[in-house]
């Protein structure tokens, strides 16, 4: 049989000849990609999906620390990747897994208490990426980051992965999404308290998290906007001044929205804020709240809301 030249080479030379090199810049230095990783582990939810909206469940043999459900759409590629650790695995069921790659949602996932420093992976020569919507260097804390670091994710992970067409028509596909989420102005006017948890001290969102962007993206107005950093501890004594128009509630594994609707109404003072007495809540999963593959499902989510509030 006469196999045409390209296709001769293609099976008879080594991958290591054909697969294509990535220099890759993450938060904790630069990394060279000789080869496409083919063994990656996701350290966050966020990471995660952005693995599984490519297609390279095939690529991973580890993921961890789940926010709360994996939609419908990547259910099935979800269940073949072997789950490390409810949280973050530990350094060492993450070396016994021999991973070439950690990809991660937060900076939380490469600190002392967790896997430690990048740097220190790429020593072992495995590589490494954070989020870049997680990465101060990138996203300083004081300054809005948009919506562009979901596309800067996805253009680096095609990268490192080889699969540039692919990671362009998602691309596409995400921007033209976005950009039909945002012409959704339900909120315009109107003020709104991001409730995350914790109740002594609520745990809130500033100038510049993800959580931010979503509530004005939809033409809310965040009341703790002027505060610098992603997340803030915002006294309750500022939420009853600001009296917001409207409360939202994220849902997470770790503090449900029930669980914090249910604290606000019981509370004497709480209870009388004019959006807990008129039932104007609206609930958002944590991880449409960040700047994920799940982003524009929250802006949508959102606006729904807020009409039927209407």
């Amino acid at each position: 049989m006469n196999l045409p030249k390209a296709v001769a080479l293609a099976l008879f030379l080594p991958n290591a000849l054909w697969a294509q090199e990535a220099t890759v810049e993450s938060c904790g230095g630069t990394f060279v990609f000789e080869t496409p990783p083919e063994r990656a582990i996701t350290l966050n939810q966020q990471a995660t999906e952005v693995m599984l909206a490519l297609g390279l469940e095939d690529r991973m043999v580890g993921t961890a620390y789940l926010d709360d459900a994996i939609l419908p759409r990547w259910q099935d590629a979800y269940a073949r990747v072997p789950v490390l650790a409810e949280k973050y695995p530990a350094r060492e069921v993450v070396l016994m897994a021999d991973p070439d790659f950690l990809f991660a949602g937060f900076g939380s996932a490469f600190s002392e208490d967790a896997l430690g420093a990048e740097a220190d992976w790429h020593d072992l020569g495995i590589g490494t990426y954070l989020v870049d919507a997680s990465c101060d260097r990138t996203n300083p804390k004081d300054t809005p980051p948009g919506t562009a670091p979901i596309l800067r994710d996805i253009e680096v992970i095609g990268d490192i992965f080889g699969i540039e067409e692919r990671a362009a028509t998602l691309i596409a596909d995400t921007r033209a999404r976005l950009d039909s989420a945002s012409e959704a102005n339900t909120g315009q006017g109107r003020r709104a308290f991001i409730y995350d948890s914790g109740d002594k001290t609520p745990y809130s969102v500033g100038c510049c998290g993800g959580p931010g962007v979503l509530v004005e993206t939809v033409g809310l107005t965040n009341i703790a906007a002027d505060l610098k950093g992603r997340w803030v501890n915002l006294a309750w004594e500022r939420v009853v001044q600001e009296n917001p128009d409207l409360i939202v509630l994220i849902d997470a594994a770790w503090s449900s929205a029930a669980e914090k609707r249910a604290y606000l109404e019981a509370d004497p003072v709480l209870s009388e804020l004019d959006a807990v007495r008129a039932g104007r809540f609206v609930t958002i999963p944590f991880s449409q709240t960040v700047l994920g593959m799940q982003f524009v499902d929250g802006v949508q989510a959102l606006a729904t809301q807020l009409e039927a509030l209407d």
